[in-house]
C-alpha cells in the first residue's frame, strides 16, 4: 500500500525542508492550496524542493478552484508536467482576501490537466448519497481523495472504484485533539491506524493519505 503523508505550506524554508526529509519514509506527499482560503506558500514550491530531493515520490498538489482561472490551470498543468507532480482538484473554501473567480467545475480542471499527460484527480465526499458519489466515480478522473472517511463501512459499494481511491485518514492524539474538535471530519486514535491500514489494504485500497494536523511527530513515528 501507497503512503501519501499532508504537507502543510510554511513560510520559513528550512522548516519546510527538515518537514520534508522527517517525513521521508513515505512513498509520498499531499500538499493543500491555501488552507481554509487562507493566504500560504504555493505548492509548486514545496513540489520543487520535495522533487528535487526524491525524484521517484508521489507528490499530490490540492488545487483550490475558486481562485482561479483556465490559464493558471493550464500553466499549473505544465509545472505538474516538467515535475512530475499529481494534480487534485477542489472547490475549496471561499477565499478570506479577494473575491471568488469559481466558474470552473473539478471536471474541467481535470480534463485540462490530463490533456497535458498529467494524473488528475478531484474530491468525493462519503457524506454524499450513494447515488451521488457514484456519479461522482463516473468522470474522467485518475483518482479520488475521499474525504469524510470513518471506516471500510463507509466506501462499502465502491468496490469496482477502490484502486482509484485515496482514503484521507486523519488521526487523532492527545497532542491534537483540541484543534480536530474544531474540524467536522472523522477522525481515528493514533492507536488503530495501523489495523485500519491493513484493513483497507486486504480490501483492495492502493494508497491512503494520512494527516495529523498539530502533531508532526505522529507522521514522523509512524510505522507500517
Amino acid at each position: 500500500m501507497q503512503l501519501l503523508a499532508e504537507v502543510h505550506p510554511k513560510t520559513k524554508i528550512e522548516k519546510i525542508k527538515k518537514e520534508i526529509q522527517d517525513l521521508s519514509s513515505f512513498d509520498g506527499f499531499d500538499i493543500p492550496d491555501s488552507p481554509l482560503g487562507l493566504p500560504s506558500v504555493k505548492p509548486t514550491s514545496i513540489a520543487a524542493l520535495i522533487r528535487e530531493k526524491y525524484e521517484h515520490k508521489r507528490i499530490i498538489i490540492n488545487q483550490r478552484l475558486l481562485d482561479v482561472n483556465e490559464l493558471y490551470v493550464h500553466s499549473l498543468s505544465l509545472t505538474a508536467k516538467a515535475f512530475n507532480l499529481n494534480i487534485a482538484f477542489t472547490k475549496g473554501d471561499k477565499p478570506k482576501i479577494g473575491k471568488e473567480v469559481g466558474y470552473l467545475s473539478s471536471e474541467e480542471a481535470v480534463n485540462i490537466a490530463k490533456s497535458y499527460g498529467v494524473s488528475s484527480g478531484m474530491m468525493i465526499s462519503l457524506r454524499k448519497s450513494r447515488t451521488e458519489i457514484l456519479a461522482r466515480l463516473e468522470s474522467n478522473a485518475d483518482f479520488y481523495l475521499a474525504l469524510h472517511f470513518s471506516g471500510v463501512e463507509s466506501i462499502k459499494g465502491l468496490e469496482e472504484s477502490f484502486p482509484k481511491i485515496i482514503p484521507y485518514i486523519i488521526v487523532k492524539t492527545e497532542k491534537n485533539k483540541e484543534i480536530l474538535s474544531n474540524i467536522s471530519q472523522p477522525s481515528f486514535e493514533g492507536s488503530k491506524v495501523r489495523d485500519l491500514l491493513y484493513e483497507l489494504e486486504s480490501v483492495g485500497i492502493k494508497s491512503v493519505l494520512i494527516s495529523s494536523p498539530g502533531d508532526l511527530n505522529y507522521l514522523v513515528n509512524f510505522k507500517f
